[in-house]
């Protein structure tokens, strides 16, 4: 790799789409030498850059090291994309996650911090990228599902070993039809193109949003039933109570659900089958890639 540009700190932060509320913080990180937990991240990061590695580093730092790591770090992830040939918009698109979760942290804190970290980790190993509406993460599958489904099937026609594409849905828009088969038009001509080691034909999914409960509590003409008729299920799903309630309201709070708004079709489906004693699941999908 030649040595990475010389980005500005607004072009950084442009990079990353930081929001306005969380500049000021990125900024003061950015200023002078990196600091000793930064140089571990860096280190990490480095390490593990076009690895497709599964497991995120683990070193011993903080929320805030990550952050500044991160932020350092983006100049060299840049260039790596751009050695690619990965156009620059996709750059962008996929590095914006990292301002959407500043933003994401601070409504649910109310604090400038990055309780997402770990999942940022895939960014900076060039694991992931956005494709139009949804993101993909480039993974090897087992010969069984997760160890909370252990004992089931695992997708069909998947050897074990071969490589996926895990579909993630970013907080960026609704999922309309014609965005979603645009996006996974995308996927398999861009890793073929970019990264022909790794050949892809299937993309899983493992999501809340997957929940057999949903079509038949919500229209069935709503882009959330529609997105999840897309996936045929292969194992079975597995209780996860907070999942429904943290990504439609962005809250962690499960002890004061009555003062949560039900303005939407989606939004008392979630609470209403919490009230009725239910539990929501995360469930577990696979589609073959066009």
């Amino acid at each position: 790799m030649t040595s990475p540009p010389s980005l500005t700190t607004d072009q950084i932060l442009s990079y990353l789409a930081v929001e306005p509320a969380d500049r000021r913080d990125c900024v003061a990180l950015l200023q002078g030498s990196p600091g000793p937990g930064a140089v571990v991240v860096l280190a990490a990061l480095n390490e593990r850059l076009g690895t497709a590695s599964g497991e995120p580093p683990r070193p011993e730092v903080t929320e805030t090291d990550w952050i500044e790591g991160f932020l350092r770090f983006t100049p060299e992830l840049v260039q790596w994309h751009a050695e690619l040939g990965i156009p620059d918009g996709v750059t962008r698109a996929t590095l914006a996650d990292v301002g959407r979760n500043l933003d994401i942290n601070r409504r649910v804190h109310g604090r400038f911090g990055l309780d997402t970290f770990r999942w940022l980790t895939h960014h900076y190993a060039g694991s992931i990228f956005q494709l139009g509406r949804l993101q993909y993460l480039i993974h090897q599958g087992q010969d069984s599902p997760p160890e909370a489904v252990a004992g089931t099937d695992g997708i069909p026609g998947a050897a074990a070993g071969e490589w996926l594409l895990g579909i993630h849905i970013p907080e960026s828009g609704g999922l309309a039809p014609l965005a979603v088969q645009a996006s996974l038009e995308q996927a398999r001509p861009f890793f073929a193109r970019y990264f022909p080691e790794r050949p892809v034909r299937i993309a899983d999914c493992a999501s809340w949003l997957l929940d057999p409960y949903i079509p038949t509590h919500l229209d069935a003409d709503s882009n959330i039933v529609r997105f999840a008729r897309r996936f045929t299920p292969y194992c079975r799903p597995i209780d996860t109570p907070t999942d429904a309630v943290y990504f439609t309201f962005r809250t962690r709070n499960m002890t004061d659900l009555a003062g949560l708004p039900r303005r939407t079709a989606l939004q008392r489906m979630v609470l209403e089958r919490i009230d009725d004693g239910g539990c929501w699941q995360l469930a577990y999908g696979h589609l073959p890639l066009p």
